[in-house]
């Protein structure tokens, strides 16, 4: 199994490319309280091009680990999509136990916040941004994308956020979960199932056949129905043969549905057919 992942990852590992502009460690909290390491984001950007549609990335690790920076693989997620003409920003944020929930959730919407005040500058498109994520990411992406308090605690314009595609993501956390994390904070205040609400932009939930738990089929059909029945777009989607892990890098692999699909979002903002509901 290690083997064949590993296999796997470098034949997704993207290098350099001469169509790809990286800039690395922008920081988008500054003074006193800007943490040096985990408020700061990475841009992979397409050259020749202007008004580009973004891929806006959070990274994984159940709240306590990861970065941006983990085994290249999201700077190769970044270049990817970068290569088939979509900006992505890959954001860090801090992690538990040094903070505790709204802490992460807070520093995911004020990187969106930056990225929605200064994506033009880099040439992107501050109206086109997907928000996307993979596991705790994917919750992440989803909770600010459904909180309305959220959004306005950290200068996030709703408007701007024309879809959401979060991988693996945990929609609905169970009571005493991972305290560390989530301390007394009652779970229905976190769960983006509980908080799916009218007027959301369009959801593209994917999540793989072998997946986690809290992560599989069952969750992610239940946040998807739970957006539907507000009105909203929404589509679980299964990744035949994946489990955890491999569902991320199926992600932005060529010619994988699920690249395509989240190509086809970013790009227009909409589900593919026979992807949307109701």
């Amino acid at each position: 199994m290690i083997a064949s992942l590993l296999t796997f990852f470098l034949t997704l590992t993207h290098g350099a490319d001469a169509s790809v502009t990286s800039l690395l460690n922008i920081p988008y909290v500054s003074g006193a309280n800007a943490h040096p390491v985990k408020h700061k984001l990475d841009l992979y950007l397409p050259k020749d091009t202007t008004k580009f549609p973004v891929i806006f990335f959070v990274h994984g690790g159940a709240w306590v680990h990861g970065d941006k920076n983990f085994l290249g693989l999201y700077s190769s997620l970044g270049r990817a999509y970068a290569k088939k003409g979509i900006g992505v920003v890959v954001t860090n944020y801090r992690l538990s136990p040094s903070v505790q929930h709204p802490e992460h959730a807070r520093d995911v919407g004020l990187a969106l916040a930056w990225t929605q005040q200064n994506i033009a500058k880099y040439g992107g498109n501050p109206s086109a941004i997907t928000l996307c994520g993979h596991s705790a990411g994917g919750h992440l992406v989803s909770l600010v994308a459904c909180s309305s308090e959220l959004q306005k605690d950290c200068g996030v314009d709703p408007a701007k956020i024309r879809a959401v595609a979060p991988i693996s993501g945990v929609y609905n956390i169970p009571g005493g979960f991972l305290p560390l994390v989530f301390g007394t904070t009652p779970r229905e205040t976190v769960s983006p199932t509980k908080l799916a609400r009218p007027e959301l932009p369009p959801f593209l939930v994917l999540f793989g056949q072998h997946d986690l738990k809290y992560c599989g089929k069952d969750p992610s059909t239940e946040f998807c129905d739970a957006l539907c029945k507000k009105g909203n777009k929404a589509m679980a989607v299964e990744l035949p043969g994946a489990d955890h892990m491999f569902a991320l890098l199926k992600s932005y692999q060529e010619g994988q549905p699920a690249m395509e699909a989240l190509l086809h979002l970013a790009r227009t903002g909409t589900l593919l057919d026979g992807q949307s509901k109701p």
